[in-house]
């Protein structure tokens, strides 16, 4: 899969096949604005999807390098950690066939949190992730699925429209 996360910002994510230039780069393109100075890993793809981008710069994991003054992955790596943790904690298992709809999800958690940083009893500081309050959570989503609707089919599968006038 790949992610994409700005800076105390929102994330986007998306399943891929594999990790070749020819599917990445459709994907970067898709979600990346072309002024975004990238980071990412050592990968060989991430360096030829970022051409043509505003910078790029990189952090080498084999080599125990995980930041370089600004330069790391962290968001990313968070937004992984907590994927995983949604997986084992709440889905318990996430198919191929519907993983979208599963990354769809930790995305609108990851988008409906703030960052804040508080100071340890160490006096060291820790950043962490802050949930909205649940009204502002709940209308977020209502306002996301307006005009939509879920029906079951005669065969009880799910079929879902959207764009339906609630005038009518």
């Amino acid at each position: 899969m790949l992610i994409a996360v700005q800076r105390q910002g929102s994330v986007r994510s998306q399943p891929v096949e594999n990790d070749k230039i020819a599917t990445l780069l459709p994907v970067v393109r898709k979600y990346v604005d072309q002024s975004a100075h990238i980071m990412s890993d050592q990968h060989h793809s991430y360096r030829h999807a970022a051409v043509g981008y505003a910078a790029h710069s990189t952090v080498n994991h084999l080599r125990k390098e995980y930041a370089r003054g600004d330069v790391h992955i962290n968001s990313t790596e968070s937004f992984s950690s907590m994927l995983e943790r949604v997986k084992w904690g709440v889905f318990h298992y996430m198919s191929r066939k519907h993983l979208s709809r599963y990354l769809t999800e930790i995305e609108f958690r990851w988008n409906h949190c703030t960052s804040e940083e508080k100071i340890t009893k160490n006096g060291n500081k820790k950043k962490y992730r802050k949930p909205f309050p649940f009204l502002e959570l709940l209308n977020d989503l209502l306002h996301l699925n307006v005009g939509k609707q879920i029906r079951r089919t005669k065969n009880n599968g799910i079929v879902c429209f959207e764009n339906i006038n609630i005038a009518n």
